[in-house]
């Protein structure tokens, strides 16, 4: 009868310490699975955000190259009465700006705050800078003078250099 509860009590403690053998491996294997979640999301991240911060910049580059750009390349669609038609011009500058707008909300949906806001600052100055030059295009009276469009386009310089520095600082936390 000793011998046989000796047995009982072995086997007992065997099955014991398998199953808490695999209790320890199950929480080992849940850990790691999650280390590597942990980390393939923040590479999911970064990659996304390098990814918006580019096509912001690129779209802030080239909405400041047409705005900028000489006047020459719309003299190509004069009209008969000799008037420059603009129509060209304006449909570029609303799909450059939308390329912008689209850019900011991404990097908003992407970014940490302080990003997030530098990037909207850039979005907001592009369109002041925008609206400005649209108003010298077409002679508005209310069109700004050349002290306040240097002003415009200092601050649009500004905006976007903040934000190059603030994603790429970014992109060195992540």
């Amino acid at each position: 009868m000793d011998a046989g509860l000796a047995a009982v009590i072995a086997g007992a403690s065997g099955a014991g310490g398998a199953a808490l053998a695999a209790f320890g491996t199950s929480f080992a294997m849940l850990r790691q699975a999650k280390i590597q979640r942990d980390s393939a999301h923040h590479l999911w991240l970064r990659n996304h955000q390098q990814q918006a911060f580019e096509e912001l910049l690129i779209a802030v580059r080239r909405l400041k190259d047409l705005l900028s750009g000489p006047n020459s390349a719309l003299s190509l669609a004069t009209r008969a009465d000799g008037s420059v038609d603009l129509t060209p011009f304006f449909a570029e500058h609303e799909v450059r700006s939308a390329a912008v707008a689209a850019g900011v909300a991404r990097v908003a949906l992407l970014a940490d705050l302080v990003t997030g806001a530098s990037a909207f600052k850039v979005g907001m100055a592009m369109s002041d800078l925008g609206l400005a030059e649209l108003r010298c295009k077409i002679a508005s009276p209310d069109a700004p003078t050349e002290d306040e469009r240097k002003r415009l386009w200092d601050v649009a310089n500004t905006a976007s250099t903040d934000f190059a520095l603030h994603a790429q600082q970014t992109l060195q936390k992540v």
